[in-house]
């Protein structure tokens, strides 16, 4: 499975959706294999299930051989219809502590969040 693959039942409006991008690094120990196979597979299935996502795009560094170790492994789109359903997606992460699997494959302390707004070029 590639990013962006699974998607909602839903389809895509065209009207303004909320749109909060997540920067992640893969735990300690796992590959980044093994990082992006238990998140396609298993942990990002479970979260549209779980959540209101509308859209759930999830961006993978590809680095060129001899290349640094990045600060993260992969940049993570959440779209949500209304803000509404972005916050219940947050009282939920909050209280609940996410789906729970997290720190199996994600290093939570270097995780960053943030809401964005998208320009266009046409």
């Amino acid at each position: 499975m590639f990013a962006g693959e699974l998607k909602t039942e839903r389809p895509l409006r065209d009207e303004c959706m909320f749109k909060f991008m997540v920067l992640m690094k893969r735990k300690a120990g796992l590959s980044r294999e093994e990082f992006k196979s238990y998140y396609e597979d298993v942990h990002a299935p479970a979260a549209l299930k779980r959540f209101p996502i509308r859209k759930y795009v999830r961006n993978y560094l590809v680095m060129p051989p001899g290349s640094p170790e990045p600060d993260f492994d992969c940049i993570t789109e959440f779209w949500y219809d209304t803000m509404e359903d972005a916050m219940t997606t947050a009282r939920i992460w909050k209280h609940q502590g996410g789906l729970g699997d997290e720190t199996t494959f994600i290093d939570t302390a270097s995780q960053v969040s943030f809401q964005v707004e998208e320009g266009l070029s046409e």
